[in-house]
């Protein structure tokens, strides 16, 4: 039997997809908290230009739109699945700073913002509004180790029109040795979230270990 309406029963399409991924990196020796470093510094733009074609009559099985973050700003697709193929016209902008120990090459900080600047409004979608701003929230981030046992990891989404944080997520993580791990990690997303989450483990003797975890929203 046919599966569309109109009686087809197979759909294609044919979406050519263009991009330009450029980038250099810039070295120095730092000192820094009585220590040697190299401290990079890493410029990236991303240009995407992808056509629109019209998909409204292909069923969505298996998209959704991906969770905005440093990942999605530089992929050719803002959909999971390949039921759409999303228009785009568009060029993001990156800065990433690290300092590396000289001896190990281990990256032990790590700074970044980015941007996505839009020259047309959107006009595939899977379901939600079709976006009509010419940019995007600035996405920060910093992580590294701050001691030789203790890392954190942070995100911040900002949105600059209405100059309001619309997600912060920050960890906390202590690990003195193997087996040996506590995790302290703080989730905020304006209107939506607002919770605090403690995990560890510790061995308890023996092959015995305590795993436990409390997540407790500050909201609700």
């Amino acid at each position: 039997e046919p599966m569309f309406a109109d009686g087809r029963t197979s759909i294609s399409r044919s979406v050519p997809i263009f991009s330009v991924d450029s980038g250099m990196t810039f070295e120095r020796e730092a000192r820094l908290f009585g220590q040697d470093y190299v401290q990079t510094l890493e410029p990236r733009v991303y240009y995407l230009n992808v056509p629109y074609r019209r998909q409204d009559d292909i069923p969505l099985f298996d998209t959704s739109r991906y969770d905005f973050g440093f990942a999605q700003i530089f992929a050719e697709n803002r959909y999971s699945g390949g039921d759409r193929i999303g228009d785009a016209n568009q060029v993001t902008a990156a800065l990433t700073t690290r300092l590396i120990d000289p001896a190990t090459g281990a990256e032990r900080l790590r700074a970044l913002v980015g941007q996505r600047y839009y020259f047309e409004d959107q006009r595939v979608t899977a379901g939600e509004a079709p976006r009509t701003s010419r940019r995007t929230d600035v996405l920060g981030g910093f992580s590294g180790r701050v001691s030789r046992h203790t890392s954190v990891d942070t995100l911040l989404q900002y949105n600059t029109d209405e100059n309001e944080t619309e997600r912060f997520n920050a960890t906390l993580r202590y690990q003195p040795e193997f087996a040996k791990a506590f995790n302290l990690s703080y989730r905020y997303a304006r209107d939506i979230l607002r919770d605090v989450d403690v995990s560890g483990q510790w061995p308890l003797g023996g092959n015995w270990y305590g795993v436990g975890r409390l997540t407790h929203s500050l909201e609700d």
